[in-house]
């Protein structure tokens, strides 16, 4: 399958949506510069497709109104065995580590078409390469206990196609560390200042989905964000109380969000065939969060 064709549709439908929504839209005030630094929007995924599973809304709308939008996605997503030995056209008993790093790739390519189709600058796209699978592990532990992948026995950072964020930024890849994670968080929002951070709730039963908040609300306090916090659900039953911000997606922001899911079913058949059929959701829903503990 053609990894690029399922965007091919996307720079027309954003001037579509652009023309259906000008009318809601707020639009920059006459004489003022944007600073293509700070970001309006930050999507912090645990995995790639995350951000498309639960934000396909926010990104489109935000993109529309020329907002500035960035995604980090924070771990490697190397510890899919499924999808690996979907991917190396092995039994999963056979699989080494660079199966395992191979699958990453694939997974960071899924999220860099997405994010070229959509028109997301690049630059705006960051890859912290944490460990699949052991982010809560690493946040119960000690600030500077190393964690060991046990699938690609990584005891750091790394980006098979596009380098760690520490890696670009600092020349060398961090360590698995509940430190390291946060260190890398904390200097992402004081540089980029978003006004605004979407990451999964901490009641979703992926226990990285649960961790990614707690890094991001703990970066969030550490750096001081003054924005809104916004949390959402991939897996397991919504918050009791009632969300905050639910959107319910046009006919034409839902097909994209079905598109764009597509993609990242690319290489891992039979593995993720079943992604856009369970995730292509019409309602997505946000809890607000404080970064306060």
């Amino acid at each position: 399958m053609d990894l690029k064709r399922p965007f091919r549709f996307l720079a027309g439908l954003l001037l579509a949506l652009a023309a259906c929504w000008s009318g809601g839209m707020v639009s920059m005030a006459c004489g003022e510069e944007p600073d293509m630094k700070r970001l309006d929007v930050l999507i912090v995924a645990p995995h790639s497709d995350d951000e498309i599973i639960g934000c396909t809304s926010v990104l489109l709308r935000a993109l529309v109104q020329k907002k500035n939008v960035g995604v980090v996605v924070v771990t490697a997503g190397d510890a899919f065995a499924r999808g690996a030995a979907a991917a190396a056209r092995k039994q999963p008993a056979m699989l080494e580590p660079k199966e395992f790093e191979h699958l990453a790739g694939l997974r960071q390519n899924h999220t860099l078409h997405a994010m070229r189709g959509l028109r997301v600058p690049l630059e705006n796209v960051q890859f912290l390469g944490y460990p699949d699978g052991g982010l809560r592990q690493m946040h119960q532990a000690d600030d500077g206990k190393t964690y060991r992948q046990p699938f690609t026995h990584r005891t750091a950072t790394y980006g098979p196609i596009v380098r760690d964020y520490h890696s670009q930024q600092h020349g060398k890849p961090a360590p698995y560390t509940k430190a390291a994670v946060l260190a890398d968080l904390v200097e992402i929002l004081k540089a980029r200042r978003p006004r605004e951070i979407y990451v999964t709730h901490e009641v979703d039963t992926h226990g990285d989905h649960q961790a990614a908040f707690w890094f991001v609300r703990d970066a969030a306090q550490a750096a001081g964000f003054q924005g809104s916090l916004f949390t959402f659900v991939v897996h397991g039953e919504p918050p009791a109380a009632e969300p905050d911000k639910s959107i319910t997606l046009t006919a034409e922001e839902l097909q994209a969000k079905r598109d764009l899911l597509l993609g990242y079913q690319v290489g891992v058949s039979p593995a993720h065939d079943d992604l856009a059929d369970t995730y292509a959701k019409p309602i997505e829903q946000f809890w607000l969060s404080s970064p306060k503990r």
